[in-house]
């Protein structure tokens, strides 16, 4: 697959209409087009609430946000509705649909394709379905919206004060720049490909997911364990919040400060979105590299083991481990008692464990010896998990780029 980057001068009032990068054998420019010369907008339905559950699949927001196209089998929703509903209120192969509401601008008319030539959907009250009458792919313009010059040409047009809205009339009058159909489905198949590749790999992380949490419940229940408290691990410590009020302790900072937001699938954390000033460090809990976070108020039972000297808020038990007890180990075993912790959370009417109550808590563990064993099987698994997680981010970030580069234009006067 061979492209051309054009990046030199346009005549002067020449307008920009060829891409960045493009495939080698397409030289003309791309023809501006709104989107009502492409497609018939309409609202949704507004059904009964004791029409939903059964009948045909319709099209919610949900669709929308979580596929990369739609097809029946993918809607989850259900109406019920006569047939001249159906047929007036029709999405078939080609239509494009888009969020109508949103709470947030940022997500004001994100759109989506449907692709399927076999079945006909219909689409919800917050959705506005584009009926195809152009000539366009399908494909194509599904990424076409995606790209952030598109977006930006759609949310200028959301109105609202705290929900955003977008009506058909505004959608209507979208220009967008267009190729020919031939361009049009060579940028498609490329990028359907990728698109294909992230699945993929989407796939391979879920998979090594339930392979790791297996793995860990098999090593975890072997012989030779003996039950220590909590308390036992080492030192624990709640963390906390220095004033936000004082500057000292926040301008500038450059010191780890975790929340449970900070807090991901990775084991290992580095660093943090907020960060402390050495004030505001001695305002709060000095937490070492190499002890283990627990998060025990809201969201519990997330872990990581903090690799840098920082901090943390309120919602997370520090365990500063002894000699004794491997920090790897002890990681592993708080995700294998993940829904433990939850269970037990879930009897308070706050969600949470204190300090006292985290420290009496009783597990099995193994000797030193074993608890590096089982250590060092598990992190040669965690590595190969974090490698696919980095696999899966080049390619996103890859398509991000080729849709930056693909669609957006620059000056050019070849």
């Amino acid at each position: 697959m061979t492209f051309k980057v054009k990046t030199k001068g346009q005549n002067e009032g020449e307008k920009l209409l060829k891409p960045k990068l493009r495939f080698k054998e397409f030289k003309d420019n791309w023809t501006l087009m709104s989107l009502n010369s492409l497609m018939e907008f309409k609202n949704g339905i507004n059904a009964t609430k004791d029409a939903y559950g059964k009948g045909i699949k319709y099209i919610s927001v949900t669709d929308i946000l979580n596929n990369n196209f739609i097809t029946y089998e993918k809607i989850k929703g259900l109406v019920n509705i006569d047939n001249i509903t159906l047929k007036n209120n029709s999405v078939t192969y080609g239509d494009v649909v888009f969020q109508r509401s949103s709470e947030t601008i940022e997500d004001i008319g994100r759109a989506n394709v449907y692709l399927d030539h076999n079945k006909v959907a219909t689409f919800g009250g917050f959705v506005i379905r584009g009926k195809k009458k152009g000539d366009y792919n399908p494909l194509f313009i599904n990424y076409l919206l995606q790209n952030s010059s598109s977006r930006k040409a759609i949310i200028v047009k959301g109105a609202g004060a705290q929900h955003y809205n977008i009506s058909q009339e505004e959608l209507e009058k979208i220009e967008l720049y267009f190729p020919s159909i031939e361009e049009q489905e060579k940028i498609a198949n490329l990028l359907s490909l990728l698109d294909k590749k992230i699945e993929l790999q989407k796939r391979k992380i879920e998979a090594l997911k339930i392979y790791k949490k297996g793995l860990i419940q098999q090593l975890f229940n072997l012989n030779d364990c003996e039950e220590k408290h909590v308390s036992d691990f080492g030192n624990i410590l709640t963390g906390t919040t220095p004033s936000k009020a004082i500057s000292k302790y926040w301008t500038n900072g450059n010191i780890a400060w975790i929340t449970p937001t900070d807090i991901t699938e990775s084991k290992d954390i580095y660093t943090s979105n907020e960060k402390l000033t050495i004030d505001g460090l001695n305002a709060g809990k000095f937490i070492p590299a190499g002890s283990i976070l627990i998060t025990c108020i809201a969201s519990i039972g997330k872990n990581a083991i903090l690799k840098v000297n920082g901090s943390c808020n309120q919602q997370i038990n520090a365990i500063i481990p002894s000699d004794n007890f491997n920090p790897d180990y002890l990681y592993y075993l708080f995700e294998l008692k993940k829904d433990y912790l939850l269970s037990i959370a879930g009897t308070s009417a706050t969600s949470i464990i204190n300090k006292s109550a985290f420290e009496k808590l009783v597990f099995k563990v193994h000797d030193i010896k074993v608890q590096n064993k089982i250590a060092l099987i598990l992190n040669c698994l965690e590595l190969k998990f974090e490698t696919e997680k980095s696999k899966l981010a080049k390619l996103r970030l890859l398509k991000k780029s080729l849709l930056q580069q693909m669609f957006n234009r620059v000056e050019d006067n070849t």
